[in-house]
C-alpha cells in the first residue's frame, strides 16, 4: 500500500468512526442517556444542580420531534454530490497552486499547511514552509515542536473555500445539554479532507504540481490550533 493510499485510508477512517457515532443514535436517546448516566452515579454534576438537570433530561428524553430533524441532516452527508466537489475542490486548490507558482518562491517550498478557522468561516488560508523534515501523520497531532516555523516561506489567505462541503448545522445549535451541532460539524468537516484528498489526486495525474522541487512534498490540513493530519504526499 503506498502512502497517499494509506493516507487516504485514514481520512476516511476518521470520518466514518464519527458517522457511525451519530447514525446509531437520535436526539432523544441521546438525552437518554445522559439521564441514565446521572442516574446511575456514572456522571456526577456540581453545584447541586443534578435533580434540576434530571427533570429536564426525562422530558427532553420524551421529546422525538427533533429525530427526523437530526436523521435528514445525517441523509444530507449521505446524499452529497461527491463526485461535483471534488471537482469543485480541485479547481480551487489549482487556483492557489498557481498563486503558488507565479510567485517564484515553489522553488523554496517543501510543505503547505491548508488551516481553517470555526466552522462558519468558510475559507482555510494556506501556508507554505520551506525545506526540512516533515513528518508523516495517520493520525491527527500536535507537531508544533517537529519543524521550524520560522521557515515560512509565503502566505495565502482566503485558500480554500469549504462552504459547499460544510453544511449548515445551526438548527442543533441551542440543543440544552447536547453539543450535537459540533459532531455534526466534524463530520462534514472531517468528509470534506476525504474530498480534498482525492482533488489533489487529479492533479497529482495531470502532473501539474511538478514545479515542487522538494520532495518528499506534505500537504496538511487544520483547523486553527488544533491537531495536524497529512493530506497527501508527493514523493
Amino acid at each position: 500500500m503506498d502512502i497517499n493510499t494509506r493516507i487516504l485510508s485514514q481520512l476516511e477512517k476518521q470520518r466514518d468512526i464519527i458517522f457511525e457515532s451519530l447514525e446509531g443514535t437520535s436526539i432523544s436517546r441521546l438525552y437518554k442517556e445522559q439521564y441514565d448516566d446521572i442516574k446511575t452515579g456514572r456522571v456526577y454534576i456540581m453545584d447541586n444542580q443534578e435533580q434540576q438537570m434530571l427533570i429536564d433530561l426525562k422530558k427532553l428524553s420524551k421529546d422525538t420531534t427533533r429525530d427526523n430533524l437530526y436523521k435528514n441532516k445525517l441523509s444530507q452527508y449521505l446524499m452529497l454530490d461527491n463526485n461535483a466537489l471534488i471537482s469543485y475542490f480541485e479547481i480551487e486548490l489549482e487556483k492557489k497552486l498557481h498563486e503558488i507558482k507565479i510567485s517564484g518562491k515553489h522553488h523554496e517550498i517543501q510543505a503547505i499547511f491548508i488551516e481553517y478557522d470555526f466552522y462558519y468561516h468558510f475559507f482555510g488560508d494556506i501556508y507554505c514552509f520551506g525545506k526540512q523534515e516533515y513528518p508523516l501523520l495517520e493520525e491527527p497531532r500536535y507537531i508544533s515542536g517537529e519543524f521550524d516555523y520560522q521557515k515560512q516561506i509565503l502566505f495565502l489567505d482566503n485558500g480554500i473555500n469549504f462552504q459547499p462541503a460544510w453544511i449548515d448545522c445551526e438548527e442543533f445549535a441551542e440543543l440544552d445539554y447536547l453539543d450535537i451541532e459540533f459532531s455534526l460539524q466534524n463530520l462534514f468537516q472531517l468528509h470534506s479532507r476525504v474530498l480534498l484528498h482525492m482533488a489533489l489526486e487529479k492533479i497529482n495525474l495531470k502532473n501539474t504540481m511538478n514545479f515542487f522541487q522538494n520532495r518528499p512534498f506534505t500537504f496538511y490540513i487544520n483547523e486553527h490550533d488544533c491537531e495536524v493530519m497529512t493530506l497527501f504526499r508527493l514523493n
